[in-house]
């Protein structure tokens, strides 16, 4: 196969443009890892809350585990609330 019928390698601006486009913050779900980068809590304080469900926006797919970027953000900014204080306080913002 002759060497012009690749694509061109990602070069400068256009690499560092896929690079950020492929960010956390522009995903909708995010896995564990990425969650234990933004909240800066263990992979494994982070199964151990998933598994009491107090982690919200989860979403399983298959055998993976993804949580909804947008429903983290609240919740990171809410500063992390357990399940029921997480509920009350969508409750009161009439979220529910």
């Amino acid at each position: 196969m002759p060497a012009d019928t690749f694509p061109p390698a990602a070069t400068g601006a256009r690499q560092a443009k896929e690079v950020a486009a492929s960010s956390p913050a522009d995903k909708l779900l995010i896995d564990m890892a990425d969650l234990s980068h933004w909240t800066s809590l263990s992979v494994r304080t982070l199964r151990r809350l998933d598994a009491s469900r107090d982690i919200p926006g989860r979403v399983v797919a298959g055998r993976r585990v993804l949580f909804q970027t947008e429903v983290i953000r609240e919740w990171v900014r809410a500063g992390l609330p357990d399940r029921d204080r997480w509920e009350a306080l969508q409750n009161r913002n009439g979220k529910r």
